[in-house]
């Protein structure tokens, strides 16, 4: 099996993309995170876990403690801050590198990648050309015995 057999188009957002709606088709379609492009190509990685940072703002991250004085009611308007906001301005920076792998890369290759990387979510790239995405779950499925 090889990557161009597990890819998958959707988890690939443009930096341009409205970042909750992005967040919004990341929870519905269970991808395991997103490849970030730009008119070049890929320019991140973002696993869920680290998608999910998106939505809290930088002082929570900063000091975790103080998550624990919102009520709970504030605390679920935090998403709110992605609103009519592109990716580029919610991607957390300094952002990783793309994690990249070729279509013919084979499932211990690209499963190699994700686990050296810590990445739930690898692009697959063919001549400058992004093809879509392999996630986790699709490599755990393949791996796994029937």
């Amino acid at each position: 099996m090889r990557a161009r057999d597990l890819l998958d188009p959707a988890p690939v957002v443009h930096l341009s993309s409205d970042a909750l709606e992005v967040m919004r088709r990341l929870v519905a379609g269970w991808w395991d995170g997103i490849v970030v492009v730009d008119d070049d190509g890929p320019v991140a990685t973002v696993s869920l876990a680290q998608v999910l940072r998106l939505a809290l703002p930088d002082y929570i991250e900063d000091d975790v403690s103080l998550a624990s004085v919102y009520a709970e009611g504030i605390a679920d308007t935090f998403g709110e801050e992605m609103r009519d906001r592109p990716v580029s301005e919610v991607l957390p920076w300094p952002h990783r590198p793309p994690v990249v792998v070729r279509p013919s890369a084979t499932l211990l290759e690209t499963a190699a990648r994700m686990a050296t990387e810590h990445t739930a979510i690898v692009a697959v790239v063919e001549h400058g050309r992004t093809l879509g995405a392999v996630g986790a779950r699709a490599v755990m499925k393949a791996i796994l015995p029937p």
